[in-house]
């Protein structure tokens, strides 16, 4: 496992950083390469770049794509651009950890919000939910869409997608959600994509047998990503749950609420599987100490199809940095400890990552000592 070296016309030596996290990929058994894609998720880009920046690089040979934070000040890691007519990378551009060029970056830009983006080498393609928009107008909409990110492969012949997945992250509206996703399964139709196309959601609102029941009616069996993090809980639901005595806590490390919030996720995803949909969710570890994480992970692993969204909570947030567990210099050692532990909590059900559906992940091209396929972009 070795450190990339610099370049030939590069001054200095390599970084202490570099020096130490090399060991602690020795020590986690970590391909240097995984390692740093977790550390750059972690810490993020130094700079003063409010909208985050979408990255894409070449590490030993690999091409991975990132959306980062890009104004943490205090971050180990850079870009910088060989401007030099005369040096030999003259028009390189290359991401640095504390001075030590670490890989080559193939484009960088600002993360502005898009309608739509491709994945898995063009072959998934993710919508925004278009919540502006009105009901008459929703299938063409999102056939507009489709037609859009499909001519940035190939403007000659149609393009097939494999995977078409809608992003309603921030939608509470079921009744919303299913109506947009009985839109966007008659734009995929009407685009050519047959009706074996997988079709994914993202979001908190789907959560009733009767809403499950009406997608498979109307669109077909789903992938569904429940996104536990903007997840909220039914009002008249939580009215009427029993009161919990003050000492509950001391049976149940995670307290009530959290343990309440667990199941309550388990239930609906149970739900979802007998509908027959394939179910998954979205989770950011870092918030919580590994033992919490393992208790609340646990009762949604068994209800899980598709490995889970397990996305890293990044470093330093300019304005708050106190929803970190772990002290920041033991944050790159804690998050490679919860993949450790987040690979045996999911070995039962035999799942593993696939690199390209999380931006923000903690598995690239290894997984429990294995080597993972990709596509990883």
């Amino acid at each position: 496992m070795e450190v990339p070296t610099q370049p030939a016309d590069s001054a200095g030596p390599i970084s202490s950083t570099v020096h130490r996290w090399r060991r602690l990929a020795v020590r986690h058994d970590l391909e240097w390469s995984e390692l740093l894609l977790i550390a750059l998720n972690l810490y993020g880009l130094r700079g003063n770049n409010t909208e985050g920046m979408r990255l894409r690089l070449n590490s030993e040979d690999e091409e991975f794509m990132l959306v980062l934070p890009a104004d943490r000040a205090t971050s180990p890691f850079s870009l910088r651009a060989h401007v030099d007519p005369s040096s030999p990378q003259h028009g390189l551009s290359e991401l640095c950890v504390d001075g030590t060029p670490v890989a080559e970056i193939i484009e960088a830009e600002p993360g502005e919000e898009v309608r739509g983006y491709l994945r898995a080498d063009g072959t998934a393609a993710t919508l925004l939910l278009q919540a502006d928009t009105e009901s008459p107008e929703l299938v063409k909409c999102y056939r507009d869409l489709l037609q859009a990110l499909a001519s940035d492969l190939s403007e000659d012949e149609p393009h097939l997608f494999d995977e078409v997945t809608l992003s309603a992250g921030s939608a509470h509206d079921e009744a919303l959600v299913v109506e947009h996703l009985t839109a966007v399964r008659e734009a995929m139709t009407a685009e050519g994509l047959p009706d074996t196309t997988t079709l994914g959601v993202l979001t908190p609102a789907l959560r009733t047998g009767t809403a499950f029941a009406e997608l498979s009616e109307k669109v077909g069996p789903v992938l569904l990503f429940l996104t536990t993090e903007t997840f909220e809980e039914d009002d008249a639901q939580a009215a009427a749950e029993p009161s919990v005595p003050e000492d509950a806590d001391a049976a149940d490390p995670l307290g009530p609420n959290a343990s309440h919030q667990s199941e309550r996720l388990s239930e609906i995803l149970a739900a979802a599987r007998e509908a027959g949909h394939r179910t998954s969710f979205t989770y950011t570890v870092g918030s919580e100490p590994l033992d919490e994480m393992r208790a609340w992970l646990l009762p949604l692993a068994e209800q899980t199809t598709m490995w889970p969204s397990l996305t890293i909570l990044p470093a330093e947030s300019p304005v708050d940095d106190s929803q970190h567990v772990a002290a920041p210099d033991e944050r790159l050692d804690f998050f490679l400890e919860a993949r450790r532990l987040l690979e045996q909590i999911f070995a039962p059900t035999q799942l593993r990552p696939q690199p390209w559906r999380c931006y923000r992940g903690l598995w690239y091209r290894q997984h429990a000592g294995e080597h993972l396929e990709g596509p990883y972009v």
